[in-house]
């Protein structure tokens, strides 16, 4: 561990916020190859809200 603990800890929001990008960009990619479409995304995501309230 460094000496300075508090430059190596991620808040929260910037945790989020990473994650996602991540997910943005790889729906991007998904989408760019034809393997998938955004409103799919978005469809199975709704899904999962109604199934895991």
């Amino acid at each position: 561990m460094s000496e300075n603990s508090e430059k190596d800890t991620v808040n929260e929001e910037e945790a989020i916020q990473e994650n996602m990008y991540q997910v943005s960009a790889l729906i991007a990619v998904l989408e760019q190859k034809g393997i998938l479409t955004r409103q799919e995304v978005k469809d199975e995501a709704e899904g999962l809200r109604t199934r895991y309230p």
